[in-house]
This record gives structure tokens, C-alpha cells and sequence, in this order.
């Protein structure tokens, strides 16, 4: 089951480092940024429904009062997430905003410890900063010339607090349900949201052409629905604190993908910080509590 989960949550973090790459092969095709954030989630949760609308409705049943928890989790958890950051890379860089968001394993970390939910070992903590050491160095944070904001930073944080909040929120609010009924709900929660939000301020949704709307539904399929599922399968199996920390691997896989497809270069000291995040996930295993 360990194992199950271990490779559950590399499997979503190989997925979402992938994406990257895929999303800025549409940003070079002049698809909007936030267009592909906000149509992603969209589609997947259109998708979801009507295939078990179709196949299974019995599967989309649910308890009234456990609507919120998933409305709670859809919005701050996925929407939330993706907005702060999506945000937070307008006013500052792509890397201090990924970093900032991959601090949320320490306060998944301080939470878990302050609940008395669970007991954080010196591994485990040896672990996050290692991870957080090896995003730091991979994404430049030491570069002089790197753009930092104190609005960035706030930004980034909050995207932290809200990664954060959907390791640990989603075991309470999916814990009653199978793993696709708490993902077609959250989903369809996110999505709500982007659409309220597009009434007040014009985030990015419009029409889109046929080749368009196929070419972001394969990036839905990639980057929403598939890892997603890997990743509330991980939950169910892991420690919140141990799900975030293999997370961390997201980076690594990004970087590798873009000098594999993209030939981008790759420096040392990426190959430095994707070093020190792959060792911070091996000490979980070899020191496991």
C-alpha cells in the first residue's frame, strides 16, 4: 500500500512536470495563459460528469452536507491554488513563484504536528528542507538578478497555503467517497468558481475553435484528470506531509522534460537542486517512520 502510494503521487508529479512543458508549447501557439488554467479544470469536470451521468449516476451521489467540504476543496484546494500562482507569476518569476508554492510541505508539516495528527521526525524535517533546498537551487532563487516583489511573495505564499490546504483538507472531505465521485466534485467546484470569477473580471475565457478546444482538452486529460486521480489516490495512502514532500519531484520532472523536448539547456545547478529533492524523497523510504 506504501508502495501504491509512493508511486500514486510520482505518478501525478511526472504528469503536472510534463504539463509544464505542454502548456508553454501552447503559449507559444498564442493560447492565453490563464485561458489554459481555467479550461483545463472546466473541461476535466464536464468530462467526468457526463461520462458517469452516463455510465454510473449512482457513482455522482452524495450527501448534502459533504457538498461543502468538496466546495471548500474545489475552490481554495484547485482553483485557489492555481490563481494565487497563476497571479504570483505575473508580478514576480516563474521560479520564485514555484518555490514559494513548494513551501507548503512545512505547513503541511506545522499543521499535522499542531493537531497532534501526526509526529514529525528529524527525517521527515530533514526531508523538507531538503526538497525546499533542491527548488531553490533548481529554480534560480539565488540568482542576483532574479525579480522579486513583496506582492509576489504574498502571492506565492498564499498559492502555498492553499497547495497546502488541499493535502490536508482532502482526506476529510473525500474520505466517505471513491476517488473519482471526490474528484468529479471538486472539480466541478473549481470550475464554478472560474466561472463566477469571469462575470466580475475578464480572466481569459472565450471561444475557442475546434482545434483549440481539442488540443486543450488532450492538455486536460494530461495535466487535470489523469494525475489528479494519482494524486487523491496517494492521499488516501500516505501521510499529507508525505504526499507534499514526493510532490516535490514536479520541478525535477519539468526541467528534465523541457531539456528532452523543448532543448533547453540544463544547468548544474539544476542538476544540483533535482539531486538534493530525489535524495529528500529516497531518505523517506530508507528512514521511513
Amino acid at each position: 500500500m506504501r508502495l501504491r502510494g509512493y508511486l500514486s503521487i510520482f505518478a501525478a508529479a511526472l504528469f503536472w512536470g510534463s504539463s509544464g512543458t505542454a502548456a508553454k508549447f501552447l503559449f507559444e501557439h498564442d493560447i492565453p495563459p490563464l485561458l489554459v488554467v481555467e479550461s483545463r479544470v472546466i473541461i476535466a469536470a464536464v468530462i467526468l460528469t457526463v461520462f458517469f451521468l452516463l455510465t454510473n449516476p449512482q457513482s455522482l451521489k452524495i450527501k448534502i452536507e459533504d457538498l461543502r467540504d468538496f466546495v471548500l476543496l474545489g475552490i481554495i484546494g484547485v482553483a485557489g491554488s492555481n490563481y494565487t500562482y497563476y497571479m504570483a507569476i505575473q508580478v514576480t518569476s516563474v521560479g520564485i513563484a514555484i518555490l514559494m508554492q513548494y513551501t507548503a510541505p512545512v505547513l503541511v508539516a506545522l499543521f499535522m504536528v499542531m493537531t497532534k495528527q501526526e509526529k514529525i521526525s528529524k527525517v521527515k524535517i530533514l526531508a523538507i528542507a531538503l526538497s525546499l533546498a533542491g527548488c531553490a537551487v533548481m529554480l534560480g532563487a539565488f540568482n542576483p538578478n532574479v525579480h522579486i516583489t513583496t506582492f509576489g511573495i504574498f502571492l506565492g505564499a498564499l498559492s502555498a497555503f492553499c497547495f497546502a490546504f488541499f493535502n490536508v483538507f482532502n482526506k476529510v472531505a473525500s474520505k466517505h467517497y471513491s476517488v473519482w465521485t471526490a474528484l468529479t466534485y471538486t472539480l466541478i467546484s473549481a470550475s464554478v468558481f472560474w466561472l463566477i470569477l469571469d462575470l466580475f473580471i475578464h480572466t481569459g475565457i472565450r471561444v475557442v475553435n475546434i482545434s483549440e478546444m481539442t488540443t486543450l482538452a488532450i492538455f486536460s486529460f494530461m495535466s487535470v484528470l489523469i494525475p489528479y486521480f494519482f494524486y487523491f489516490t496517494g492521499l488516501r495512502l500516505l501521510l499529507p506531509s508525505t504526499a507534499i514532500i514526493i510532490s516535490t519531484l514536479e520541478p525535477v520532472v519539468a526541467i528534465i522534460t523541457s531539456f528532452v523536448v523543448l532543448r533547453e539547456t540544463l544547468h548544474f545547478l539544476q542538476v544540483t537542486g533535482g539531486v538534493l529533492v530525489i535524495l529528500a524523497v529516497t531518505l523517506l523510504e530508507v528512514y521511513r517512520e
